[in-house]
């Protein structure tokens, strides 16, 4: 099974079908269990879904928000931090409350507390109606690393160099980041519909091997061939090495 495949010309158009596909989800089911990732992909969709909510095209009011991931040792208050960029750049500006919003706190004192605690809301909630996400260069998916077992609900993840140096791209100085903390792979899996979101020629190699054989945990992206319903949105750069 393979994922169904939208390229789009621009990384705009991209975004707007990202944005449309959260809007319709929005329309169909008002309280929906939406998970956004944080970071540069999805700041196009961030930016038509605030424009949209401002003028009433779309209603975020009953839906509830999970936090895809987060630095260990980091909260709401700091800046590079995922819940620091979201606020900033998408939950603030939609005006989405407190109650609506379940975000794992990377200052957890006991972290696999917080795994179970996220775990049990996501559960209760019914699973996610929809997960966004975007794709590492080392494949992984949210903070699930190479290596991270299929049947993971949120854990504490250690992270590959690759994820530490591209993660510098978020603080003003060196900073130090080892683990995340992170929705699983069977939370991606167990979601009614599971997007992947890349853009950029630097990304073209990575969604190749995302779509190739085997589907192995050494690529955590090849586990969305298996996935019941998910679909990749690609601009044409990142759509490059890939036949569709």
């Amino acid at each position: 099974m393979k994922p169904k495949l939208n390229v789009y010309q621009d990384y705009e158009t991209m975004s707007l079908a990202a944005a449309e596909r959260v809007m319709a989800l929005l329309s169909k089911k008002p309280t929906a269990v939406i998970c956004l990732p944080s970071g540069s992909t999805p700041l196009g969709m961030f930016e038509i879904l605030v424009t949209a909510n401002q003028k009433g095209m779309t209603d975020f009011s009953q839906c509830v928000f999970i936090g895809l991931d987060e630095w260990i040792g980091f909260g709401a208050e700091d800046d590079g931090g995922c819940r620091n960029l979201l606020n900033k750049d998408f939950l603030k500006p939609i005006g989405l409350r407190e109650d609506q919003i379940v975000f794992f706190d990377g200052k957890a004192i006991d972290p696999e507390e917080e795994c179970a605690r996220v775990n049990k809301v996501v559960a209760s909630l019914g699973g996610l109606d929809l997960i966004i996400l975007g794709v590492g260069m080392n494949g992984h998916l949210a903070l699930n690393e190479p290596g991270t077992p299929w049947d993971s609900y949120a854990h504490v993840s250690e992270l590959e160099n690759v994820t530490k140096e591209v993660g510098q791209k978020y603080f003003k100085q060196l900073t130090v980041i080892n683990q995340g903390i992170t929705v699983g792979i069977r939370h991606i899996m167990e979601a009614k519909t599971a997007i992947l979101m890349a853009s950029g020629s630097a990304k073209a190699a990575v969604i190749q091997r995302a779509l190739a054989f085997p589907v192995t945990p050494a690529f955590p992206a090849t586990a969305l061939q298996n996935h019941m319903n998910a679909e990749l949105l690609l601009d044409a750069e990142a759509a490059k090495l890939i036949e569709y």
